[in-house]
């Protein structure tokens, strides 16, 4: 059986809950700290839907309050360098099923 890989945070409440989804659907999975080891560029430009920007950020983040993200435009470029300056912006948990990819809580 293969292995769901999850970019999360620790701290995050959602990251948690996504866990323990997966724990009790005895779903593998191996965890890597976004904020320590974050997605890559090329990863980033590959999933991230230019017309729908607003999945993948995370709101809740003091960085997108800070950026006021909210009230700017930014573009799919843009934002991936802002994403991999604070990877708090990247809305969490990020899973990898195969070919698969989930950015926020998902019941796969």
């Amino acid at each position: 059986m293969k292995r769901i890989v999850i970019y999360q945070k620790s701290t995050c409440g959602t990251c948690r809950k996504e866990k323990e989804y997966l724990t009790k659907a005895k779903v593998s999975f191996d965890e890597i700290d976004i904020l320590k080891y974050p997605p890559s560029r090329g990863f980033l430009e590959e999933h991230i839907d230019a017309g729908n920007l607003e999945a993948f950020i995370n709101k809740h983040s003091k960085p997108y309050r800070e950026l006021n993200l909210a009230k700017r435009k930014v573009d799919k470029s843009d934002l991936i360098d802002l994403m991999l300056k604070d990877p708090n912006l990247i809305k969490r948990p990020v899973m990898i099923d195969g070919k698969k990819v989930y950015f926020g809580y998902t019941e796969i």
